[in-house]
């Protein structure tokens, strides 16, 4: 159990902060800082400019806008970009090829470095955009904050407003977090290792990028859907059941797809997994796949939290295997992941959130995985959800959801590509893994002295 001694008169003044999770922070940067003057600097003096990120308004079109989502420990990724519509007077955050940018809201805390060929972009207000000065290498600045020792500190002196809003940094708290800062030697073998795993990242997307849209390209052509379903007619006898506008557009699309010949109901090639725990102690060691491990860019489940059973939490406690597809079906997230034969060590038994609803399909996993991202089975999801509150989809929803099914020779075909696509995304994670093993070791050393 950790302790720290607060003073009264530290509660007193005004803005000053009440967690005691705060001072137990605090106390360990004191302690780093005084211990090792000479290795640690904070952070605020090896920085030339560093500030939030603007509110801005999202758009079609406009600046490129990078959130939280596109921002991964030492890696960022640029599909799917948001734009942001920016006024001649607005204020708006302006990012450089070099500078390192932070995610100073949510959890885990993490950095990466902006690479070049992006002329202008900028940020949304949960990232914090760094310059470092020049003695300081920014892959560098970039692995050390995404450590796991450091991620430790940020969330003493994070903060929340509520208990179901992000974690938040202050610029005050980010200037003073301690940072070692060794030779120029050590600096460089990071930045090297670091653009390695960058280059292997970027590979990786482009070929599932391209590989996603040569399945959707098929899909359209099979499917061939040329009517739209935003204005649509319907007869009075049709609404005996449900009558609400959504639901009657997913009505005239099934129908439409049906007619089309290139769709199956779901149930026909996937199955619910069982959520039976028979076989798991509670003091087994499981892996624990939440909504935050899934990388929406890639369709993987790119990591994973290991602990006990017990400590997991009822939601928690849905049994996965390899070759499972996961699919987002509560709250507002579309998330949709496959689970490889490397998302957790061998042996160790994985469980998923209750957000998902987890299939098992009968062939071509990989596959099926893109094609439940396709926009006509994205529109029919979304005429299925349920609920004022929160959205909902039912299994039993699900088991009529129409899903493009293309000819054998073809799914195999894509299932094969998908598979290789995905085998260059685990080298890429696993060079990532080299370069903060990296300077997770360096911190702990200078933290021990």
């Amino acid at each position: 159990m950790r302790s720290t001694v607060i003073q009264l008169k530290n509660f007193r003044s005004k803005g000053n902060r009440l967690d005691p999770r705060f001072y137990l922070g605090e106390k360990t940067v004191r302690t780093i800082t005084n211990s090792n003057y000479d290795s640690f600097i904070k952070l605020g003096d090896l920085l030339d400019y560093f500030a939030d990120g603007s509110r801005l308004t999202s758009c079609e079109s406009g600046v490129p806008m990078l959130r939280l989502s596109n921002l991964d420990a030492c890696d960022i990724h640029f599909s799917g970009l948001k734009y942001a519509s920016i006024d001649k007077e607005a204020k708006w955050t302006a990012v450089k090829p070099q500078d390192v940018l932070f995610t100073q809201a949510a959890e885990p805390f993490r950095a990466a470095v902006m690479p070049d060929g992006f002329d202008d972009i900028t940020v949304s207000s949960e990232i914090t955009v760094m310059r470092p000065k020049p003695a300081v290498v920014p892959e560098y600045l970039a692995a050390i904050l995404s450590a796991p020792s450091m991620g430790k500190i940020l969330k003493d002196l994070a903060y929340r407003r509520s208990a179901t809003a992000l974690r938040r940094l202050r610029l005050k708290d980010i200037a003073g977090i301690p940072i070692p800062l060794p030779g120029r030697e050590l600096q460089n073998k990071i930045k090297t290792a670091y653009e390695k795993a960058a280059r292997l990242s970027q590979e990786s997307e482009t070929e599932l990028s391209q590989i996603i849209q040569a399945v959707y390209a098929e899909i359209d052509r099979k499917t061939q859907m040329q009517s739209s379903t935003r204005r649509f007619k319907i007869q009075k006898k049709d609404l005996i059941g449900r009558w609400d506008v959504a639901y009657c557009s997913n009505e005239v699309l099934r129908k439409q797809l049906l007619e089309s010949g290139s769709v199956t109901p779901l149930l026909q090639v996937a199955k619910p997994v069982p959520s039976t725990l028979r076989g798991i102690g509670e003091d087994e060691a499981v892996c624990a796949v939440k909504a935050e491990h899934i990388n929406e860019n890639t369709m993987m489940v790119e990591s994973v939290d290991t602990c006990r059973l017990s400590d997991l939490s009822p939601r928690m406690r849905q049994p996965l295997n390899p070759g499972d597809v996961l699919i987002c079906t509560t709250g507002s997230g579309e998330q949709v992941a496959y689970l490889d034969e490397k998302t957790a060590a061998e042996g160790c038994r994985i469980l998923g959130s209750a957000t998902f609803t987890a299939l098992r399909f009968t062939e071509t996993p990989r596959y099926f995985t893109i094609a439940m991202t396709h926009p006509i089975v994205r529109a029919q999801l979304n005429s299925l959800a349920t609920g004022a509150v929160q959205r909902f989809i039912s299994k039993k929803d699900l088991d009529s959801l129409l899903v493009p099914k293309l000819s054998v020779i073809w799914r195999e075909d894509f299932d094969s590509r998908v598979a290789r696509a995905f085998e260059r995304r685990r080298e890429a994670l696993t060079a990532k893994a080299h370069v903060l093993e990296f300077a997770e070791q360096f911190l702990r050393e200078e933290m021990k002295q």
